[in-house]
């Protein structure tokens, strides 16, 4: 759903340098509007200025009319955008030259970059900067899968082996890169046969990025293989890597649950080497199953959209957001269940990313204002926007998981990522529909509210989703009038 729209023509330079400070501030300013709001929550105010190009903000209603117009907490569309903002409100506003900057004012918050997950330097996006690429790192993944056998026309998971985001810098439509560059693991040689807190002895490298390595290894007194997550050596005096990486033990160890990837320990050893065991997954990723099979049958998708949404809840209940779902961090392990039947069990990994809602006050704040961590394509508009984020985000991410998996593309299309961004923030998603013409209304009707562009409009919860993603199987059946489960059960 389109957001609705609002319209002011602000003739006067200096009122209309007032509204766009306002919005740099994130601030309630009075606003002259052609019509006054048809409803309460997020509109898209366009400003029209003469002499200059409209000027796209976020608006919320902020109470009744007053004299001069409606109160509306204005603010940018993107964090990019700021920097046009800032160009124009030094054009109309010359005695100000800038806005003032305050501890309060987003526009004096640093573009720092984050040391772990998809990065992207907001000033990097905006036309006629210095770098027109942005600046993207990958932190090693969480995800501890072990190499499995793939039809040779296939790619391994991506959960093995992290790699980098990248831009498209082609005209072709932008998507997620399924392959690149894989950072070497540091010292991955010297560690093979280390043992590690005198119990877990590394046999052999899983996949590296850029902050870690992941090793798989045997518990020597169980006899149990088990995956070895180390900080390369290079990072170990860098302060935002150490607590990163604490921090995605910590988040991770909260959650004992079917659903998620289980860390067995962690640790620092005597030479500072940092480690987190985890249990190891004997499956593939559904970034790879994606990538050799294409789009999922419709029941198979939501039936491993419904054990995503048991691990969720079971975190979100914990206090803890992912930040990062996506098909590379959701694993499929063949398992029976207790009847012996074969199914496909999903487990949820990587929480590098993870927020907790109640941080460890020892590890301070790992996530500055304005920073965009995730990947592009499954990252939520206020993602995209750096505002603060709750359990809502992960189920958009969710949405655009299912999405792909029920069509085969993603809801918005764009040949770059600042195009990307403005779309999810402006244009309501496509439907998918539009791709898949024969699917059920149900199942499309739950899609679409998940990826709202508005967190307010979409399902309360994990545990709302995943009712309403039963209530899409049972639509199904009715629809087949046969059970056709191919193997996987419904969790929940």
């Amino acid at each position: 759903m389109a957001l609705p729209r609002l319209r002011a023509v602000l003739r006067d330079g200096r009122d209309a340098a007032r509204v766009l400070r306002g919005a740099l501030r994130h601030e309630v300013e009075i606003v002259a509007l052609e019509a006054a709001p048809a409803e309460a929550g997020q509109h898209l105010l366009e400003l029209e200025i003469p002499g200059e190009d409209p000027i796209l903000l976020l608006a919320d209603p902020a109470g009744r009319e007053e004299a001069g117009g409606f109160p509306l907490h204005v603010r940018p569309v993107t964090r990019p955008q700021m920097a046009a903002i800032l160009a124009l409100v030094e054009r109309l506003d010359e005695p100000s030259k800038t806005v003032p900057p305050s501890g309060d004012d987003p526009a004096a918050v640093p573009f720092d970059l984050e040391t772990d997950g998809t990065i992207v330097d907001p000033m990097s996006l905006v036309p006629g900067a210095v770098s027109e690429m942005p600046v993207a790192l990958r932190f090693g993944a969480i995800a501890s899968v072990a190499p499995v056998s793939l039809p040779p026309s296939s790619e391994p998971p991506l959960s093995v082996a992290p790699i980098s985001s990248s831009v498209p810098q082609s005209a072709a439509p932008y998507t997620p890169s399924r392959s690149g560059p894989v950072a070497r693991p540091e010292g991955g040689s010297d560690l093979t046969g280390r043992l590690i807190a005198g119990k877990y002895r590394i046999e052999s490298t899983i996949g590296s990025g850029a902050a870690a390595a992941v090793f798989r290894a045997t518990h020597e007194d169980l006899k149990r293989p088990v995956a070895v997550k180390i900080l390369h050596a290079q990072n170990r005096g860098e302060m935002q890597f150490v607590r990163r990486f604490t921090a995605e033990a910590r988040a991770a160890s909260k959650l004992e649950h079917l659903n998620v990837t289980r860390v067995i320990d962690f640790g620092q050893e005597k030479d500072g080497l940092l480690y987190l065991v985890m249990e190891l997954l004997m499956g593939q990723s559904l970034e790879a199953i994606l990538a050799s099979e294409g789009k999922l049958r419709p029941r198979k998708a939501l039936e491993l959209a419904m054990q995503v949404c048991s691990a969720l809840a079971f975190a979100h209940d914990e206090g803890i957001f992912h930040r990062d779902i996506k098909p590379e961090n959701i694993v499929l392990i063949p398992h029976r269940d207790d009847d012996g039947n074969p199914y496909d069990l999903v487990k949820v990994c990587d929480f590098g990313l993870a927020k907790l809602r109640d941080p460890d006050p020892d590890q301070g704040e790992l996530t500055l204002g304005g920073m965009l961590c995730g990947s592009p394509a499954y990252m939520s508009p206020e993602q995209a926007r750096g505002e603060s984020l709750d359990a809502r985000t992960d189920l958009y991410s969710l949405g655009v998981t299912l999405f792909e998996c029920l069509t085969g593309a993603f809801p918005h299309a764009a040949e770059s990522l600042a195009e990307l961004f403005v779309k999810k923030t402006l244009e309501p998603p496509r439907r998918p529909s539009e791709l898949l013409p024969d699917i059920d209304p149900v199942v499309e009707d739950v899609v679409m509210k998940a990826i709202a562009t508005d967190p307010v409009r979409r399902h309360a919860n994990a545990r709302v989703l995943r009712e309403e993603l039963r209530t899409a199987l049972a639509s199904l059946d009715e629809i087949s009038g046969e059970d056709d489960r191919e193997g996987t059960i419904i969790a929940g």
